[in-house]
């Protein structure tokens, strides 16, 4: 026995590192090996074109075998038919296959070249049926190959009866049910039929090294490489290549000096592939490999098994395998048949055997499903479950990070908590790029790479993940296991200078048993386990989406009952509840709608956070006063219904319970230390007189509650018929309007601005009138509402912007003197996406300079969305349009908002004008609206004034400009200029104004 060497380091069992470098080990694996030009000398070779039948390339040895051939150049461009016969089966070139040559019954033509009588100690052949041929094509090429055979009755009849023998010996090998014991009888059975000293069945491991699983020798050997290692540079990529190519491969004489094709190139200049001959010469390298472990002959069968290369059954000889002891054609097929075999049943018994590795993780996770199914809480489950499923692992930690489930258990080290676990495993899978899938570390704690710094212990870990919304993945890690590896020899190579300054990698000397200790791996990953993991995180994946969809679903369900804000029933539930009752003919209810007089403005002065405040406390008052048979929604908004329940349908219990809520409202509102004080408007219907359907009974209370703002507000009402005809009043009203900007019955008034200092009129504003084909000239405060309503208001918007810049033009044209136009713009196209470039386009298409319009908000619409707002009114300034809020005062003025919006004018509304004379409160509230203009130097505008009085005290106070029928009414296009004649004239000599 050899010299054992124990050695102990922290590498890759392969050891490629300690060998070669990693270049120079890429420049070996790039010999083309398969492009030679050599062929084993104890047959020859011919390569013909196959569209001209021509023989281009022979074997220099060719006439070595071939009688009385003088030199092998004499078959280069001859016809092939000139040379050989192809018989009864004239086999076209071109039909030859592509890999796995064929045998074809043709025969060479000696006899072209023979003498007449052969000497006697002449050791050629003249019979040309001791040659077999094999053909296969190679590109545009056939390439022909000739093999001695077996000729005498002898040979032929030990050649049949080992034939028989082994089919009926290889039967033996597909009733073999294990894996462990069908590889050392597969090699038992080989060696006897090849006839070869040592036959060894090796397989490549993932690094792919290899490790010889099983030996059979003759009995004049003894096995000596089972359960030792190769390193993966003992046959390198491009060998293996060609394993996976070509299948059965023969080397008779490790010795024998090969041959060399004639001409050494093809024409064209290039060089014959020679991947699947059958005579195809080693490389140099190759052959010393085998003259250093002492072997004369090889024949080598590839294992395949899914399309990989699986392993190698390598059958060694130590003398030679050339006439008479040829490796033959039957010989070849059994080898054939036996290598197909094995594939055959190694991939049957690893698929059986990971069958059964399938079948109990199957079991185990079936359990775990029906456990987690019938469990509320997937964590705890884990945790009863853990030291079945990391016994089944072999594993020691169990991780899992599915969709905000995290879960780290197990009885290895962890010095940090479970999400540092999960944030280090994400941060290798960032590192690595890996794909979606199940990836495997196996030598975390070597020294190629980095522990998991929250998992110490782990020098393995598999990994399944995948994206969802986000990445999700479930891992088990191992410890670990200190191997005793031993290599057939030290995997040490030399390396040799060749004359063109190519570095060469020499053979291995030595073959002798070397041990070597390997730390910092865990025992491998198997391919089952890869598979149980991704089918457990597949498996807590779908579980917690189940436990997030049900979750989700009572939220969804709660959702779609209840208001969000409130906690109520919302407008589909109470819907639902109130025609169930009805188509009962459970007439035992009345319907209350109410809603939060002027709330609007609570969100406009506070914020949409404070309404909701109140809101929310609005609710939990009307929640205490009602009873448990009652039932409270909120529609939306401010707007509530409730369903009151009664013995007798009775109005006036109804309204008395109204006044209930009149009181509930009363008491003010606490939020953030505001004390706000709110009222609320009630509507009542009760059915069946005021309705059969939830629809009519809300439509009626509805109109109930118009009718009790309409009368004030505070207040409740209960319908009665002829609210519905006021009703009907306004929709027709409504539906008119629609038509009468195609219909063209808008107009356009214009009232004059005065300067109440100069006494001079400064400018005009555009208010549209609606002349109503039957009601006549109906008040803009009818109409605009209910443009505003059924969102008709930018259409009528549009038209009176369009108007006023053609009346501008149209009086620049008339050579008329023209003041900047007031217009005034709804909340509505505010909001609008193209306002600016519209009135932009209008002043570009009349040719009236942006200084002759102005834009009016009012106050109550730049409360509403002030940060659009000043963004449109900025964008207008930028274009030369100046602005102006209107109606100033009326909301909740503010110096603080007011600054922040791009104003050159704020115009008092008229309701102070009206009162400040009479009014000390009005009179402080106007004083201050004035000197809040003038500090921020804004022309300040006061509407309304209708007498001298109301004039002088604005000018004595600082207010710039004023406008009302003092000065003048809104008068028509035609009048406007000869009314500004007439007001400046009347000023001028101190006339009173006009009313």
């Amino acid at each position: 026995m050899s010299l054992t060497v124990i050695r102990s380091v922290k590498k890759p069992a392969c050891m490629r590192k300690d060998t070669i470098s990693a270049e120079l080990e890429k420049a070996c694996a790039q010999e083309p090996i398969h492009l030679l030009g050599t062929v084993q000398p104890h047959g020859f070779l011919m390569a013909v074109d196959v569209a001209s039948g021509t023989i281009v390339q022979v074997s220099s040895g060719i006439a070595r075998h071939w009688p009385g051939l003088a030199n092998a150049e004499a078959l280069v461009g001859a016809p092939l038919l000139e040379w050989v016969e192809r018989g009864d089966r004239p086999d076209a070139l071109d039909a030859l296959p592509l890999t796995q040559p064929m045998a074809l019954p043709w025969r060479a033509r000696f006899e072209r070249t023979a003498p007449d009588r052969s000497p006697p100690e002449s050791a050629m052949s003249t019979n040309s049926a001791d040659w077999e041929c094999l053909g296969h094509r190679s590109g545009k090429l056939a390439v022909l190959e000739w093999l001695p055979q077996a000729t005498t009755a002898e040979q032929l009849h030990v050649q049949s009866r080992t034939i028989s023998d082994i089919v009926a010996v290889i039967a033996r090998l597909r009733h073999n049910d294990r894996t462990d014991t069908f590889l050392p009888e597969c090699a038992r059975i080989v060696q006897v039929f090849a006839d070869f000293d040592r036959v060894m069945i090796y397989r490549f491991l993932p690094d792919d090294s290899g490790e010889v699983l099983a030996e059979h020798t003759s009995d004049r050997y003894q096995p000596k490489f089972i359960g030792l290692r190769f390193p993966a540079t003992d046959i390198p990529a491009q060998a293996r290549a060609l394993y996976l190519t070509n299948r059965l491969r023969v080397l008779a004489d490790v010795e024998a000096a090969p041959d060399t094709l004639v001409p050494p190139q093809l024409p064209g200049g290039a060089v014959l592939d020679q991947s699947h001959c059958m005579l195809r010469g080693l490389s140099p390298v190759h052959l010393v490999y085998l003259r250093n472990m002492g072997v004369r002959a090889t024949l080598t069968m590839s294992i395949v098994i899914d399309g990989k290369l699986w392993g190698l059954i390598a059958c060694h000889h130590h003398a030679p395998k050339v006439p008479p002891y040829q490796i033959r054609e039957g010989l070849r097929q059994v080898c054939e048949l036996a290598a197909e075999v094995t594939n055959m049943r190694i991939e049957t018994l690893s698929k059986l055997e990971a069958a059964e590795v399938r079948l109990r993780f199957n079991a185990i996770l079936s359990q775990l499903h029906q456990a987690l199914m019938l469990g509320e809480d997937i964590t705890e489950v884990l945790r009863q479950r853990l030291p079945e499923l990391l016994a089944a692992f072999d594993a020691n930690t169990l991780g899992v990070c599915v969709n905000g489930l995290v879960y780290v258990a197990g009885p290895g080290r962890r010095p940090h908590p479970a999400d540092h676990v999960v944030a280090d495993v994400l941060a290798r899978l960032d590192q690595t790029q890996r794909a979606p899938g199940v990836h495997m570390w196996d030598d975390l704690l070597t020294l190629d790479q980095s522990a998991l710094p929250s998992l110490p212990q782990a020098a393995g870990m598999l990994l399944a993940h995948r994206y969802e919304e986000h990445t999700i993945f479930c891992f088990v890690t191992r410890p670990e296991v200190v191997q005793q590896v031993r290599w057939a020899g030290q995997p040490h190579k030399e390396t040799a200078a060749l004359p063109d300054g190519q570095v060469r990698l020499e053979p291995r000397r030595s073959f002798a048993e070397w041990q070597q200790q390997v730390q910092g791996r865990c025992a491998p990953w198997s391919a089952a386990e890869a598979e149980a993991l991704q089918s457990l995180l597949q498996l807590l994946s779908e579980v917690n989406k189940l436990r997030v969809n049900r979750t989700l679903h009572e939220k969804l369900h709660w959702r779609a009952h209840h208001d969000q804000l409130t906690g109520l029933y919302n407008r589909r539930t109470m819907e639902d509840e109130v025609n169930r009752r009805l188509e009962a003919r459970q007439f035992d209810a009345a319907l209350l709608l109410f809603d939060l007089d002027h709330f609007k403005r609570i969100n406009d002065a506070y914020g949409h956070a404070t309404g909701d405040q109140v809101l929310l406390q609005f609710s939990r008052r009307l929640s205490a006063e009602i009873r448990d048979c009652d039932l409270l929604a909120r529609l939306g908004g401010d707007e509530f219904v409730l369903v009151f329940q009664m013995d007798s349908l009775d109005p006036a219990v109804a309204l008395a319970f109204a006044e209930r809520l009149h009181q509930t409202v009363a008491k003010p509102f606490d939020i953030n230390g505001q004390q706000l004080r709110m009222t609320v408007s009630v509507g009542l219907a009760i059915p069946p007189d005021h309705g059969r359907a939830v629809s009519e009974l809300l439509r009626r209370a509805d109109l109930a509650l118009y009718h009790a703002k309409s009368q004030g507000r505070s207040r409740s009402a209960v319908f009665d018929a002829s609210m519905e005809s006021d009703q009907m009043n306004l929709y027709l009203l409504e539906r008119d309007l629609n038509e009468a900007v195609k219909k063209n019955e808008l107009s356009l008034v214009f009232q004059p601005k005065v300067d109440l200092a100069s006494r001079h009129v400064v400018g005009i504003e555009a208010l549209v009138r609606w002349n109503h084909p039957t009601r006549g000239e109906t008040p803009p405060t009818t109409f605009i509402p209910l443009a505003e309503r059924s969102d008709q208001i930018v259409r009528i918007d549009r038209w009176v912007m369009r108007h006023a810049v053609q009346a501008q033009a149209r009086w620049r044209a008339q050579g008329l003197a023209t003041l900047p136009m007031a217009v005034n713009l709804s909340m509505a196209d505010i909001m609008s996406t193209n306002l600016v470039e519209y009135l932009g386009d209008l002043l570009d298409e009349f040719q009236v300079p942006a200084a002759a319009i102005e834009v009016e908000v009012t106050e109550s619409c730049a409360m509403r969305e002030l940060g659009k707002t000043r963004s449109v009114l900025a964008a207008l300034n930028l274009r030369g349009i100046s602005t102006t809020l209107d109606d100033f005062g009326t909301g909740f003025s503010s110096l603080s908002y007011l600054r922040q919006l791009p104003l050159q004018s704020i115009k008092i509304d008229q309701s102070f004008t009206f009162s400040m004379l009479e009014d000390p409160n009005a009179e402080k509230l106007t004083q201050a609206i004035v000197a809040m203009g003038v500090a921020l130097k804004m022309l300040v505008v006061a509407e309304g004034v209708e007498s001298e009085q109301q004039m002088n005290w604005l000018l004595a106070h600082g207010c710039h400009l004023g406008q009302g029928y003092y000065f003048s009414a809104p008068v028509s296009s035609d009048d406007i200029h000869a009314v500004i004649s007439g007001i400046e004239l009347r000023l001028a000599q101190g006339a009173p104004g006009l009313h």
